[in-house]
């Protein structure tokens, strides 16, 4: 069935040493939205450089054609760093340091990474290693950056971003102009965190009742050999009443538990049996 949803262009900026990279984060934001797009109503519209930009003869720079057609149109941008800083450009380091600097004067979302995996030193130059340890030196003068040793270390990180982005952006934001009321009842969830503990907030967007509610929590994206996070309140059968109906349940969410979990939903809805599923993140 079709849905109305906001489109978030994802811009994945990095060196050419991190194709394998781009691909594991390309995928997550592709198994993001199998997971959430309809029932968050955004789908991720993943752009990198050597998929999407176009040949110009412009008399720019390439760099320059790169940040009009991508950058400029990014909603958020992801840099990934492994063992270079890449190409340098008329104006910065590198072309990837230009794209996140641009974007981050344009008041984007940006968030950056950088390879804590084993480098085959005996293959890399030492200047290009030294490069990018000034920069990361720069990246955290600006900010917070991220750190990964494994694909999917990054893979889970960038999933946690997103969601991050979502809620800042106020994107998927139930029953308004963008996101009207589905017909039916329409289970969603979300994780919110205050302090250091955690709700899970359970909320029926639909136009229609949701009565005998009951759903499960299973470890997914990367987490299946972990324990699920615990209610401290089992709730029971519930019902969620139509148009913003609303339950808060607190969570303990400790070592070792998944941080990203399916929630399956089972409930009536005038007598008839309905189920749903989608993914939920506590970051």
């Amino acid at each position: 069935m079709a849905f109305s949803a906001n489109v978030l262009r994802v811009l994945i900026a990095s060196p050419s040493d991190t194709a394998e990279l781009r691909d594991a984060v390309e995928h997550a934001l592709h198994e993001w939205n199998g997971d959430r797009a309809a029932t968050s109503s955004v789908v991720l519209l993943p752009r990198r450089w050597e998929t999407n930009a176009v040949p110009e003869l412009t008399g720019e720079d390439g760099q320059t054609v790169i940040n009009r057609q991508l950058v400029d149109e990014a909603d958020v941008v992801i840099g990934i760093f492994h063992s270079k800083l890449g190409q340098e450009t008329p104006r910065y380091a590198s072309g990837t340091a230009e794209e996140l600097h641009e974007a981050k004067d344009a008041g984007k979302r940006v968030h950056v990474y950088f390879s804590s995996m084993p480098i085959a030193r005996a293959h890399v130059d030492p200047e290009a290693l030294a490069t990018l340890d000034a920069f990361k030196n720069e990246i955290e003068k600006l900010g917070l950056y991220g750190s990964f040793d494994t694909a999917g270390s990054l893979r889970d990180q960038v999933r946690r971003a997103i969601e991050a982005d979502i809620v800042a952006l106020d994107l998927g934001a139930p029953n308004d102009a963008r996101n009207p009321a589905r017909e039916g009842a329409a289970l969603q969830a979300r994780a919110v965190k205050a302090g250091s503990s955690y709700r899970l907030i359970l909320r029926n967007t639909g136009d229609a009742d949701a009565e005998d509610i009951s759903f499960d929590l299973t470890p997914t994206g990367g987490d299946e050999n972990s324990e699920a996070p615990m209610l401290l309140t089992d709730p029971g059968l519930f019902t969620l009443p139509r148009h913003g109906g609303e339950i808060s349940l607190p969570v303990i969410l400790s070592w070792g538990m998944a941080s990203h979990v399916k929630i399956s939903f089972n409930w009536s809805e005038a007598g008839v049996a309905k189920a749903s599923s989608h993914t939920v993140s506590f970051f």
